[in-house]
């Protein structure tokens, strides 16, 4: 193959490249917002749990107690 072939070969790979890479960002930031979406639900069911207790209300502190990981 000549220079110029080669060359106008990889023009024409660009755009194949940029849709790649837009695809696979897009996949990525799904999954991010998906990762954060479950933490924050597991951290306001946590906290959500701590303040349930009806007497613990009246104490002063500690309000939120963390949950303990399950074996």
């Amino acid at each position: 193959m000549q220079v110029w072939q080669i060359i106008v070969i990889c023009i024409l790979m660009i755009p194949l490249f940029l849709a790649a890479n837009y695809f696979i960002v897009r996949k990525m930031a799904a999954e991010k917002k998906l990762r954060d979406d479950r933490l924050d639900r597991a951290a306001s069911d946590s906290v959500a749990a701590s303040y349930a207790d009806k007497d613990a209300r009246y104490q002063a502190w500690p309000k939120y107690k963390a949950a303990r990981k399950r074996r």
